[in-house]
């Protein structure tokens, strides 16, 4: 096997190490030179952006969700722009009321009380109308002055909800929740539908004892669908009448 012709050997230089050092100066040289036309462009883009009268800070220094307004996508984006999360699309789904206090602060304790007392989940046997409830019994405690009950709301109900349910509020449009009657009335639509209080009303109108059931567990069994569904539409009347018939 013979070595390749194809590239000349470099001639023998006496002084190696010389030549070293001299190539390492024009190297910084060239650096130098480049840093100098960076900063000298750099000054005159500040210039410009003060002379425009515009002090917004850029996007990327802003707060995470301070900024409602999505971003506008650059003139010519690229493929990587699609797909790479930004900050300014991170947003919270709740837009918050304006706070006229400036002590508001939600404790420890609180966030604690609700995670460890109420939590609901969205399963299947799960009342969202008893965990409104008893999430109103429990925050109705907390108070502090010049804050509104609805912005305590807003702020504690996230922590009151897991698994599916968080997901689901988490997955929510950005600041697509404005007011604390806007959560409640949504959370009770995706986990008390039209269709549950059907379902309810039927075993109400179908209701029937069990053989070995007696009168009174009959009653009790027959009164908690009344109770799982308040706006059954049923009078005093029929409620009584459909019992005994």
């Amino acid at each position: 096997m013979t070595r390749s012709q194809s590239g000349g050997l470099l001639p023998l230089d006496p002084e190696i190490e010389r030549t070293y050092h001299q190539l390492r100066r024009q190297q910084r040289a060239r650096l130098a030179t480049v840093e100098r036309i960076d900063g000298h462009l750099s000054s005159e883009s500040e210039d410009e952006y003060e002379m425009e009268g515009d002090h917004n800070p850029p996007p990327g220094n802003q707060l995470l969700g301070s900024d409602p307004r999505p971003q506008a996508p650059p003139q010519d984006p690229t493929l990587e722009y699609y797909y790479t999360t930004r900050i300014a699309d991170i947003r919270p789904v709740i837009l918050y009321p304006p706070i006229p206090a400036n002590n508001f602060e939600i404790t420890p304790c609180w966030i604690q009380l609700i995670t460890f007392s109420i939590q609901f989940h969205g399963l299947k046997d799960e009342e969202a109308r008893v965990h409104l409830s008893r999430f109103l019994q429990l925050t109705n405690g907390f108070k502090l002055n010049g804050v509104p009950d609805d912005a305590i709301r807003l702020h504690l109900f996230p922590h009151s909800v897991a698994g599916n349910a968080k997901r689901w509020l988490e997955t929510q449009p950005p600041l697509s929740i404005t007011s604390w009657d806007d959560l409640a009335d949504k959370f009770v639509h995706r986990y008390y539908p039209a269709s549950k209080t059907t379902e309810i009303q039927r075993e109400i109108t179908h209701f029937r004892q069990e053989p070995d059931e007696s009168l009174r567990d009959a009653w009790k069994r027959y009164m908690g669908y009344f109770w799982q569904c308040p706006h059954h539409g049923f009078s005093d009347a029929f409620t009584v009448g459909n019992f005994y018939i």
